[in-house]
């Protein structure tokens, strides 16, 4: 639960499977399900059947640990209003970044607001991350990514959202590396570029979501 929780304040997003596997060293996923299923039977997590980075907190950990949640020890959370910079893909390249509007977030979701934005996500390329088209990601900027990062990414100043690796490609004659820009979405194949082609705009580091 505290891994969760953790997770959910840092990111805005629950981890995944394979992420709480590998964070507690568990031998199998079926591990990590059975953990899961006993906290949600037993009222402190839900997860919406069928989606990936769906659990949702219904009693904070420090419940668990017999102390009451931050917000009742240190008062209301501090509110940021971070520029919204339009729309990104979550499919093919669409549409450059530019400044639009702000929004407001919660500073427990925001290390470094002066280097971070948002934008509204457009299409299903993601969706296997958890990444719907009307989301809102929170990037931090940053030029440079680590392979399995998703990133939001330029390419002939057009925005995509995908996970960033550098390597060489699986098939071709190239024994250099490229940077493939990998979507979450069994029906749609990675991007394939020179690494000067594009552009990494930053890494993204939370997710808004409007029910």
């Amino acid at each position: 639960m505290e891994f969760i929780d953790g997770y959910l304040k840092g990111s805005g997003f629950s981890p995944s499977y394979q992420e709480i596997r590998d964070h507690f060293g568990f031998a199998s996923f079926n591990s990590v399900q059975n953990y899961l299923k006993q906290l949600i039977r037993k009222g402190y997590l839900k997860n919406s059947a069928g989606q990936k980075r769906s659990l949702q907190i219904v009693q904070p950990s420090s419940y668990m640990m017999g102390s009451p949640p931050n917000s009742l020890l240190h008062g209301k959370e501090e509110i940021l209003s971070l520029p919204l910079l339009g729309t990104v893909a979550a499919g093919f390249p669409i549409e450059s970044l530019k400044h639009d509007e702000f929004i407001t977030v919660s500073s427990t979701m925001v290390r470094h607001p002066d280097k971070t934005f948002a934008l509204r996500v457009q299409g299903n390329s993601m969706i296997e991350e958890g990444i719907w088209e009307g989301d809102t990601i929170l990037v931090q900027q940053q030029s440079s990514a680590a392979n399995g990062d998703i990133v939001v990414a330029t390419v002939n100043n057009e925005a995509t959202v995908k996970r960033f690796f550098l390597r060489t490609p699986p098939k071709g004659n190239h024994d250099e590396f490229m940077v493939e820009l990998r979507p979450a979405n069994k029906d749609l194949q990675s991007l394939w570029f020179s690494p000067y082609e594009i552009h990494i705009e930053g890494v993204l580091v939370g997710l808004l979501r409007k029910f």
